[in-house]
């Protein structure tokens, strides 16, 4: 088992493995965040930013809305340093041509 740990760790970290913080209550009303992180390759600021808008968009469809992202902001620029974006966004429904 831990040999195969191994190698997933370092599948992650070769293909520069995306994961979140999970979803919180943002500073507003009716506003969340969720941050993600990436290290790995050039590419870590992508898979940061897919996996913060990916979390962002599985809370609203788990309430059968869709997101609508409010701000991001993006960290770290060097292609071994923990890159991250996070995202705030609310959910509304799906016929919400605002969003």
């Amino acid at each position: 088992m831990p040999r195969a740990f191994a190698a997933l760790a370092l599948v992650c970290l070769l293909a520069a493995c995306g994961t979140t913080n999970g979803v919180t209550a943002g500073a507003h009303p009716d506003t969340y965040t969720v941050t993600g992180k990436a290290t790995g390759t050039r590419m870590s600021w992508v898979t940061a930013r897919n996996a913060a808008m990916d979390a962002a968009s599985d809370y609203c469809k788990q309430r059968s809305q869709r997101v609508a992202i409010r701000s991001e902001a993006t960290s770290g620029v060097r292609s071994l340093e923990e890159q991250t974006s996070t995202v705030s966004f609310t959910c509304v429904p799906e016929n919400d041509a605002r969003g």
